[in-house]
């Protein structure tokens, strides 16, 4: 079964350039997070690549 995640994050420059080296990076991710087990490491890398294909980074001002 296929969900649709969506998602909005206010990430500041630093935050963006942490997810951005995730999703730039998702094998060396993927051995860290599941060292043992290539089928979790290849999921890992699937949602990372999706992940990065679906990234959009919109500029704005916050005015209060």
């Amino acid at each position: 079964m296929t969900m649709r995640l969506t998602l909005n994050l206010d990430l500041n420059a630093n935050d963006l350039e942490a997810l951005c080296s995730l999703v730039d990076h998702p094998k060396a991710v993927a051995a860290a997070s599941a060292p043992h087990d290539p089928r979790e490491q290849a999921r890992i890398i699937d949602v990372l690549a999706e992940i990065k294909s679906q990234i959009t980074v919109t500029n704005y001002e916050v005015r209060e």
